[in-house]
């Protein structure tokens, strides 16, 4: 059994970022505290269980690049971008790697936390469902947990038209510099790496989007233009 406190009167932040959206209502001081939230639990998760030791490039640039090949032979219209995404896992290679691996929560996104008052709280620890338990419960980098935030706001930015890429940008911006302000690193950066897992999690969006909800896809292909040229 799980036992888990009650937030009377709490949100989600999906919820709250469509209200803004809709509203034409700022967002970057939630995104902000939420970056800053969003670094506790890492300190936090570091302090519970074990880190590794940095060095694991290589490693991740063949994994992401084996999902990426997956993805693509049961998406087609992946396939024009592949070239262009693989050099993002490619220059891992040579990239800082950032921060020893951790546990993590491993599906970050707004639909995973909710705001009570002035405060933010990450719920579901469970990972992403479709991966192996032995693979949630390993140690990730804390940047996988970023990318995967950085990602929701550009879905809630695009839940509407006209799409509004800006609002998403403040928000990333917003949410990185409040990571920043309570880890003592800035995931701004580590570029290579963010791009990296951005570009992971984007992939992993296509085809689960194509798979379960055709008319989304166009968001995470949106991202994927973006990340096969940068």
């Amino acid at each position: 059994g799980v036992l888990q406190p009650f937030l009377r009167d709490a949100s989600d932040g999906w919820t709250l970022a469509l209200d803004a959206l809709a509203s034409g209502g700022d967002f970057t001081a939630e995104a902000r505290q939420l970056g800053r939230a969003t670094a506790e639990v890492h300190l936090a998760l570091a302090s519970a269980f074990p880190s590794l030791s940095r060095g694991e490039n290589d490693r991740m640039a063949a994994a992401m690049t084996e999902r990426l090949e997956l993805a693509a032979h049961f998406v087609p219209a992946l396939q024009p971008y592949v070239p262009g995404l693989r050099t993002a896992f490619g220059a891992l290679a040579g990239c800082d790697p950032g921060p020893p691996a951790q546990r993590i929560h491993g599906d970050l996104h707004l639909g995973q936390v909710l705001r009570a008052g002035r405060e933010w709280f990450v719920i579901d620890f469970e990972g992403e469902p479709s991966r192996p338990l032995s693979e949630r419960r390993s140690a990730h980098s804390p940047v996988r947990d970023i990318a995967g935030m950085l990602r929701s706001f550009d879905y809630a930015a695009r839940q509407r038209r006209p799409w509004r890429p800006e609002w998403a940008r403040r928000c990333r911006e917003a949410f990185c510099a409040g990571y920043a302000a309570r880890a003592g690193w800035d995931p701004r950066k580590k570029h290579g790496l963010l791009r990296a897992y951005e570009t992971d999690r984007a992939v992993y969006e296509v085809l689960y989007e194509a798979r379960h909800r055709p008319d989304w896809l166009p968001v995470p292909m949106a991202a994927i233009e973006r990340l096969a040229v940068r």
